[in-house]
């Protein structure tokens, strides 16, 4: 059985993103991921694309069993599922509890009393640290997976 055979294969609704492995640890590897620009305009030019890729490499760190080396170029995916609900966690819920936190404080004491934006701010932070708490509870589940080792 080869390499690539135990890897396992994803469903048909993964994102995928290609790497390459800079560092190994005791049960895994430190992937960087390969930055994508647009087009040569956007290397050159100052549109957000360029920017975005002159910026510092990704690291991701990538728990797996798979013999990996570093220089080998791999392909990482998380399922659309994890990633829209850790979306979710991480900025719907801060967002949620603001809007509620405001909401009531606007019930409470008179619109535009100078309370309702501490109290905003306040919700807020509660939903950060709600997301935050909700999110390395289940950390495994929001973190990318090896998907294939490619050939060189």
């Amino acid at each position: 059985m080869s390499e690539q055979e135990t890897i396992k294969r994803p469903a048909p609704h993964w994102l995928e993103e290609r790497g390459i492995v800079v560092a190994l640890f005791a049960d895994g590897a430190w992937i960087e991921a390969q930055s994508r620009s647009g087009c040569s305009n956007c290397a050159k030019s100052g549109c957000g694309t360029g920017l975005l890729s002159r910026r510092r490499p990704t690291r991701l760190a990538v728990h797996t069993d798979a013999l990996l080396h570093v220089g080998d170029r791999v392909c990482l995916g998380i399922s659309v599922k994890s990633f829209l609900t850790g979306t979710l966690i991480a900025y719907g819920l801060p967002l949620l509890t603001a809007a509620l936190a405001g909401g009531l404080a606007e019930m409470l004491v008179s619109a535009g009393h100078v309370a309702v934006p501490f109290v905003f701010a306040g919700g807020l932070l509660a939903g950060c640290l709600m997301s935050r708490c909700q999110l390395l509870r289940h950390q495994r589940q929001y973190q990318p997976i090896l998907l294939a080792i490619e050939p060189a």
